[in-house]
């Protein structure tokens, strides 16, 4: 199996393969500071919960651009420099969006 780099996975190919599970709000694939190179991680905010949880039930363990994907909740975003460490809020954006992180 031939490995596509992770830039070949774009927002527009995220967004067409996770479409088929409802609604999408938003997709993230996040940038490393440093490399400026794709981290190996995207994210995928649905509008519903269940449609969220139809894609992990379903994309997780299946194929993308020859590399098997790891779908499951995010977990929340870290407060730079702050004490807590993780933010004190849910995993989704806001109260009607619900966020999936897709590593491959």
């Amino acid at each position: 199996m031939r490995k596509h780099p992770l830039e070949e996975v774009n927002k527009s190919i995220l967004h067409v393969a996770f479409l088929p599970f409802g609604d999408i709000k938003d997709v993230k694939t996040p940038l490393d500071q440093a490399t400026q190179k794709h981290h190996s991680f995207r994210f995928a905010t649905f509008l519903e919960r269940e449609d969220a949880a139809a894609a992990m039930d379903n994309m997780d363990g299946e194929e993308l651009y020859d590399r098997v994907l790891t779908v499951n909740y995010a977990l929340p975003e870290k407060i730079k420099g702050g004490e807590q460490g993780w933010a004190a809020q849910p995993i989704w954006a806001d109260a009607d969006t619900y966020k999936l992180d897709a590593k491959h």
